[in-house]
Protein backbone atom coordinates (compact mmCIF):
# COMPACT_ATOMS: atom_id res chain seq x y z
CA UNK A 1 0.00 0.00 0.00
CA UNK A 2 1.45 3.41 -1.15
CA UNK A 3 1.74 6.28 1.39
CA UNK A 4 -1.14 7.99 0.01
CA UNK A 5 -2.94 4.82 -0.07
CA UNK A 6 -1.81 4.25 3.78
CA UNK A 7 -3.17 8.32 4.09
CA UNK A 8 -6.09 7.59 2.76
CA UNK A 9 -6.94 4.62 5.08
CA UNK A 10 -5.73 6.74 8.45
CA UNK A 11 -8.13 9.61 7.54
CA UNK A 12 -11.36 6.82 7.76
CA UNK A 13 -10.52 6.69 11.57
CA UNK A 14 -10.68 2.62 11.13
CA UNK A 15 -7.25 2.67 12.80
CA UNK A 16 -7.23 4.73 15.47
CA UNK A 17 -5.66 3.76 18.80
CA UNK A 18 -4.40 0.40 17.12
CA UNK A 19 -0.98 -1.55 17.54
CA UNK A 20 1.28 -1.25 14.70
CA UNK A 21 0.63 -4.72 13.88
CA UNK A 22 -2.71 -4.61 14.10
CA UNK A 23 -2.45 -1.52 11.59
CA UNK A 24 -0.07 -3.17 8.98
CA UNK A 25 -2.79 -6.66 9.16
CA UNK A 26 -5.20 -4.01 7.84
CA UNK A 27 -3.03 -2.31 5.21
CA UNK A 28 -2.45 -5.92 3.87
CA UNK A 29 -6.10 -6.74 4.00
CA UNK A 30 -7.21 -3.64 2.46
CA UNK A 31 -6.97 -2.00 -1.00
CA UNK A 32 -7.82 1.40 -1.94
CA UNK A 33 -9.37 2.04 -4.89
CA UNK A 34 -10.98 5.23 -7.13
CA UNK A 35 -14.05 5.45 -9.25
CA UNK A 36 -15.77 8.08 -11.29
CA UNK A 37 -19.00 9.85 -11.49
CA UNK A 38 -21.77 7.50 -13.38
CA UNK A 39 -19.60 4.27 -12.48
CA UNK A 40 -22.03 0.98 -11.38
CA UNK A 41 -20.02 -0.38 -8.20
CA UNK A 42 -22.50 -2.99 -7.40
CA UNK A 43 -24.81 -4.40 -9.44
CA UNK A 44 -28.85 -6.12 -8.14
CA UNK A 45 -28.32 -10.22 -8.00
CA UNK A 46 -24.88 -10.15 -8.61
CA UNK A 47 -22.78 -13.01 -6.41
CA UNK A 48 -20.11 -10.88 -4.85
CA UNK A 49 -19.15 -10.31 -1.18
CA UNK A 50 -16.97 -7.62 -1.34
CA UNK A 51 -16.86 -4.47 1.07
CA UNK A 52 -16.71 -0.66 0.55
CA UNK A 53 -15.52 1.88 3.04
CA UNK A 54 -16.43 5.22 1.43
CA UNK A 55 -13.50 7.72 2.09
CA UNK A 56 -14.80 10.48 -0.01
CA UNK A 57 -17.68 11.18 -2.20
CA UNK A 58 -21.48 9.97 -2.98
CA UNK A 59 -23.03 6.92 -4.17
CA UNK A 60 -26.48 6.41 -4.85
CA UNK A 61 -28.65 2.99 -4.05
CA UNK A 62 -31.47 1.48 -6.60
CA UNK A 63 -34.01 -1.58 -6.72
CA UNK A 64 -35.73 -1.97 -9.36
CA UNK A 65 -35.64 1.74 -10.85
CA UNK A 66 -36.76 3.08 -7.05
CA UNK A 67 -34.20 4.96 -5.70
CA UNK A 68 -33.33 3.92 -2.28
CA UNK A 69 -31.24 6.76 -0.88
CA UNK A 70 -27.40 8.05 -0.83
CA UNK A 71 -23.94 6.24 0.68
CA UNK A 72 -21.58 9.04 1.61
CA UNK A 73 -18.37 9.01 3.68
CA UNK A 74 -18.04 7.17 6.81
CA UNK A 75 -20.24 4.71 5.35
CA UNK A 76 -19.95 1.57 4.28
CA UNK A 77 -21.32 -0.99 1.09
CA UNK A 78 -21.92 -4.27 0.67
CA UNK A 79 -22.04 -5.16 4.50
CA UNK A 80 -25.32 -7.23 4.17
CA UNK A 81 -23.36 -9.81 1.89
CA UNK A 82 -19.77 -9.48 3.99
CA UNK A 83 -21.41 -10.34 7.24
CA UNK A 84 -25.07 -11.67 6.70
CA UNK A 85 -26.25 -14.90 4.87
CA UNK A 86 -27.08 -12.98 1.58
CA UNK A 87 -25.08 -14.25 -1.17
CA UNK A 88 -26.32 -11.81 -3.54
CA UNK A 89 -26.13 -8.20 -4.34
CA UNK A 90 -29.65 -6.80 -3.02
CA UNK A 91 -29.69 -3.23 -4.90
CA UNK A 92 -27.69 -1.84 -7.74
CA UNK A 93 -25.14 1.28 -6.47
CA UNK A 94 -23.87 3.65 -8.96
CA UNK A 95 -21.13 6.51 -8.33
CA UNK A 96 -22.84 10.23 -8.25
CA UNK A 97 -19.37 11.60 -7.51
CA UNK A 98 -15.59 10.66 -7.82
CA UNK A 99 -15.27 8.64 -5.03
CA UNK A 100 -12.49 7.17 -3.13
CA UNK A 101 -13.14 4.01 -1.20
CA UNK A 102 -10.96 1.12 0.79
CA UNK A 103 -12.13 -2.57 -0.46
CA UNK A 104 -11.87 -5.85 1.42
CA UNK A 105 -12.80 -8.92 0.22
CA UNK A 106 -13.56 -12.48 1.65
CA UNK A 107 -9.59 -13.38 1.69
CA UNK A 108 -8.51 -9.85 3.42
CA UNK A 109 -11.54 -10.58 6.07
CA UNK A 110 -10.40 -14.02 6.72
CA UNK A 111 -6.68 -13.30 7.15
CA UNK A 112 -7.89 -10.60 9.58
CA UNK A 113 -10.15 -13.05 11.68
CA UNK A 114 -7.41 -15.58 11.66
CA UNK A 115 -5.47 -13.05 13.59
CA UNK A 116 -8.39 -12.08 15.61
CA UNK A 117 -7.50 -8.04 14.27
CA UNK A 118 -9.89 -4.94 16.20
CA UNK A 119 -10.60 -3.46 12.61
CA UNK A 120 -13.14 -6.71 12.05
CA UNK A 121 -14.93 -5.65 15.35
CA UNK A 122 -14.86 -2.12 13.94
CA UNK A 123 -16.36 -2.76 10.60
CA UNK A 124 -19.13 -5.39 11.58
CA UNK A 125 -20.14 -2.25 14.59
CA UNK A 126 -19.90 0.48 11.50
CA UNK A 127 -22.06 -2.23 9.52
CA UNK A 128 -24.66 -2.44 12.22
CA UNK A 129 -25.18 1.21 12.49
CA UNK A 130 -25.19 1.51 8.79
CA UNK A 131 -28.33 -0.45 8.20
CA UNK A 132 -30.10 0.94 10.97
CA UNK A 133 -29.52 4.41 9.10
CA UNK A 134 -30.72 2.97 6.21
CA UNK A 135 -33.69 1.31 7.74
CA UNK A 136 -34.39 4.94 9.68
CA UNK A 137 -33.71 6.84 5.84
CA UNK A 138 -36.33 4.03 4.11
CA UNK A 139 -39.08 4.24 6.86
CA UNK A 140 -38.99 8.24 6.58
CA UNK A 141 -39.21 7.54 3.04
CA UNK A 142 -42.25 5.35 3.31
CA UNK A 143 -43.84 8.18 5.42
CA UNK A 144 -43.52 10.17 2.32
CA UNK A 145 -45.09 7.71 0.12
CA UNK A 146 -47.45 5.91 1.75
CA UNK A 147 -50.87 5.69 0.84
CA UNK A 148 -51.64 1.72 0.78
CA UNK A 149 -52.75 -0.37 3.95
CA UNK A 150 -53.84 2.69 6.43
CA UNK A 151 -54.85 1.96 10.23
CA UNK A 152 -57.70 5.09 10.80
CA UNK A 153 -58.32 6.72 13.80
CA UNK A 154 -61.86 5.43 15.19
CA UNK A 155 -61.27 5.95 19.21
CA UNK A 156 -60.99 9.86 19.79
CA UNK A 157 -57.66 9.28 20.40
CA UNK A 158 -54.13 10.15 18.58
CA UNK A 159 -53.01 7.25 16.80
CA UNK A 160 -49.74 6.54 18.69
CA UNK A 161 -51.20 6.65 21.69
CA UNK A 162 -53.71 4.09 20.57
CA UNK A 163 -51.34 2.04 19.48
CA UNK A 164 -49.35 1.89 22.17
CA UNK A 165 -52.37 1.32 24.37
CA UNK A 166 -53.00 -1.71 22.67
CA UNK A 167 -55.81 -0.40 20.45
CA UNK A 168 -57.69 -0.46 23.53
CA UNK A 169 -58.50 -4.18 24.13
CA UNK A 170 -55.90 -6.81 26.00
CA UNK A 171 -55.64 -9.99 23.71
CA UNK A 172 -54.84 -13.00 24.40
CA UNK A 173 -51.79 -14.19 25.63
CA UNK A 174 -49.36 -17.19 24.20
CA UNK A 175 -50.64 -20.02 25.29
CA UNK A 176 -47.16 -21.84 24.91
CA UNK A 177 -44.44 -22.18 27.70
CA UNK A 178 -41.34 -19.53 27.66
CA UNK A 179 -39.05 -20.28 24.78
CA UNK A 180 -35.10 -21.45 24.88
CA UNK A 181 -32.95 -18.82 24.58
CA UNK A 182 -30.81 -21.18 22.69
CA UNK A 183 -32.98 -23.10 20.96
CA UNK A 184 -34.47 -19.70 19.09
CA UNK A 185 -30.74 -18.20 18.37
CA UNK A 186 -29.90 -21.73 16.89
CA UNK A 187 -33.26 -21.12 14.31
CA UNK A 188 -32.42 -17.87 13.55
CA UNK A 189 -30.30 -17.25 10.49
CA UNK A 190 -27.08 -15.30 11.52
CA UNK A 191 -26.82 -16.21 15.00
CA UNK A 192 -26.42 -19.96 14.78
CA UNK A 193 -23.03 -21.68 15.45
CA UNK A 194 -21.18 -25.03 16.01
CA UNK A 195 -20.22 -23.92 19.00
CA UNK A 196 -22.83 -24.99 21.25
CA UNK A 197 -20.73 -23.16 24.40
CA UNK A 198 -20.78 -19.87 22.60
CA UNK A 199 -24.43 -20.38 21.95
CA UNK A 200 -25.25 -20.63 25.29
CA UNK A 201 -23.49 -17.59 26.13
CA UNK A 202 -24.93 -15.52 24.18
CA UNK A 203 -28.55 -16.83 24.97
CA UNK A 204 -27.97 -16.19 28.43
CA UNK A 205 -28.06 -12.48 27.58
CA UNK A 206 -31.65 -12.52 26.34
CA UNK A 207 -34.56 -13.14 28.18
CA UNK A 208 -38.25 -14.55 26.90
CA UNK A 209 -41.16 -12.22 27.07
CA UNK A 210 -44.73 -12.30 26.47
CA UNK A 211 -46.92 -10.40 24.30
CA UNK A 212 -50.55 -10.00 24.37
CA UNK A 213 -52.20 -10.14 20.68
CA UNK A 214 -52.79 -6.33 20.14
CA UNK A 215 -49.84 -5.37 22.66
CA UNK A 216 -46.92 -2.82 21.54
CA UNK A 217 -43.16 -4.03 21.65
CA UNK A 218 -41.99 -1.10 20.76
CA UNK A 219 -43.60 2.75 19.66
CA UNK A 220 -42.68 5.08 17.85
CA UNK A 221 -40.67 8.25 18.92
CA UNK A 222 -40.16 6.25 22.08
CA UNK A 223 -36.03 6.47 22.88
CA UNK A 224 -35.74 2.32 23.62
CA UNK A 225 -33.76 0.80 25.73
CA UNK A 226 -34.05 -2.98 24.49
CA UNK A 227 -34.69 -5.04 20.98
CA UNK A 228 -36.33 -8.17 20.79
CA UNK A 229 -36.31 -11.14 18.69
CA UNK A 230 -39.69 -12.68 17.41
CA UNK A 231 -39.00 -15.90 18.75
CA UNK A 232 -43.28 -17.51 18.28
CA UNK A 233 -45.77 -15.44 16.91
CA UNK A 234 -46.54 -12.13 14.82
CA UNK A 235 -45.72 -8.91 14.63
CA UNK A 236 -46.90 -6.34 12.13
CA UNK A 237 -44.59 -2.73 11.67
CA UNK A 238 -46.56 0.66 11.08
CA UNK A 239 -45.06 4.21 10.75
CA UNK A 240 -47.63 7.17 11.25
CA UNK A 241 -48.38 9.13 8.19
CA UNK A 242 -50.23 11.73 10.43
CA UNK A 243 -51.78 12.25 13.79
CA UNK A 244 -54.78 9.73 12.47
CA UNK A 245 -52.90 7.43 10.04
CA UNK A 246 -50.32 4.68 9.87
CA UNK A 247 -48.74 3.01 7.14
CA UNK A 248 -48.61 -0.82 7.23
CA UNK A 249 -44.50 -2.09 6.62
CA UNK A 250 -44.60 -5.08 7.36
CA UNK A 251 -45.45 -8.63 8.89
CA UNK A 252 -42.59 -10.41 10.78
CA UNK A 253 -42.48 -13.50 12.67
CA UNK A 254 -40.05 -15.86 14.30
CA UNK A 255 -36.58 -14.72 13.58
CA UNK A 256 -36.95 -11.20 12.85
CA UNK A 257 -35.36 -8.67 15.16
CA UNK A 258 -37.26 -5.76 16.37
CA UNK A 259 -36.15 -2.52 17.44
CA UNK A 260 -32.56 -2.74 16.71
CA UNK A 261 -32.55 0.34 15.04
CA UNK A 262 -32.79 1.98 17.96
CA UNK A 263 -29.70 0.67 20.28
CA UNK A 264 -27.76 0.80 16.88
CA UNK A 265 -27.47 4.24 16.48
CA UNK A 266 -29.06 5.73 20.35
CA UNK A 267 -32.06 7.42 18.22
CA UNK A 268 -36.27 7.42 18.60
CA UNK A 269 -37.93 4.40 17.60
CA UNK A 270 -38.76 4.86 13.80
CA UNK A 271 -41.66 3.29 13.88
CA UNK A 272 -44.51 1.06 15.94
CA UNK A 273 -44.49 -2.74 16.49
CA UNK A 274 -47.59 -4.50 18.14
CA UNK A 275 -47.96 -8.40 18.42
CA UNK A 276 -51.31 -9.44 15.71
CA UNK A 277 -50.81 -12.93 17.19
CA UNK A 278 -50.01 -14.33 21.11
CA UNK A 279 -46.48 -13.73 20.94
CA UNK A 280 -43.22 -14.33 22.41
CA UNK A 281 -40.17 -12.48 22.13
CA UNK A 282 -36.19 -12.56 23.07
CA UNK A 283 -35.48 -9.32 24.64
CA UNK A 284 -31.91 -7.81 25.07
CA UNK A 285 -30.82 -4.60 27.31
CA UNK A 286 -29.26 -1.80 25.92
CA UNK A 287 -26.68 -2.35 27.76
CA UNK A 288 -25.66 -6.06 27.02
CA UNK A 289 -26.20 -4.88 23.16
CA UNK A 290 -23.74 -2.50 23.86
CA UNK A 291 -20.88 -4.82 25.20
CA UNK A 292 -21.58 -7.68 22.69
CA UNK A 293 -20.99 -4.80 19.71
CA UNK A 294 -17.52 -4.16 21.35
CA UNK A 295 -16.67 -7.58 22.45
CA UNK A 296 -13.97 -9.22 20.37
CA UNK A 297 -15.07 -12.74 21.39
CA UNK A 298 -16.97 -15.61 19.77
CA UNK A 299 -19.99 -14.60 21.65
CA UNK A 300 -19.65 -11.45 20.07
CA UNK A 301 -18.85 -11.92 16.41
CA UNK A 302 -21.25 -14.39 16.33
CA UNK A 303 -24.43 -11.71 18.00
CA UNK A 304 -23.23 -9.01 15.88
CA UNK A 305 -23.13 -11.28 12.91
CA UNK A 306 -26.63 -12.18 13.70
CA UNK A 307 -27.58 -8.62 14.18
CA UNK A 308 -26.59 -7.60 10.91
CA UNK A 309 -28.11 -10.60 9.00
CA UNK A 310 -31.51 -10.15 10.91
CA UNK A 311 -31.38 -6.02 10.22
CA UNK A 312 -30.06 -6.90 6.58
CA UNK A 313 -33.61 -9.20 6.15
CA UNK A 314 -36.01 -6.33 7.80
CA UNK A 315 -34.34 -3.46 5.43
CA UNK A 316 -34.59 -5.91 2.32
CA UNK A 317 -38.16 -5.78 3.13
CA UNK A 318 -38.13 -1.79 3.64
CA UNK A 319 -36.48 -1.70 0.39
CA UNK A 320 -39.66 -4.21 -0.94
CA UNK A 321 -41.91 -1.62 0.07
CA UNK A 322 -40.58 1.50 -1.46
CA UNK A 323 -40.42 -0.43 -5.00
CA UNK A 324 -44.20 -1.63 -4.26
CA UNK A 325 -44.99 2.38 -3.34
CA UNK A 326 -42.53 3.77 -6.11
CA UNK A 327 -44.59 1.66 -8.68
CA UNK A 328 -47.91 3.71 -7.59
CA UNK A 329 -46.23 7.14 -7.74
CA UNK A 330 -43.66 6.50 -10.43
CA UNK A 331 -39.95 6.15 -9.87
CA UNK A 332 -38.49 8.51 -7.06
Amino acid sequence: MSVNDRLTFERSGLLHGLSDVDREEAFAAFRTYDLGPGEELLVEGEADRTLCYIVDGYLVAILSGARLGRIGPGETVGEMAMFGSLDRRAATVKTETPVRMLLLDEEGLRFMRMRDNPVVQRMESLAMRTIAGRLRAVDLLIGTMADGEVVRERTGKGLLSRIAAGFGFAGARPATAPPKPTAVLRNTPGFSTRDDAVLERLASRFEPVAFRQGEALVNQGEYGEEAFIVAEGRVAVYRAVDEDRAERIAQLGPGHVVGAVALADAGGRSATVRAIQPTWALRITHQAYRELETDLGAEGRTFRRGMIDAMSAQLRLANEHIVRLSGRWGAV
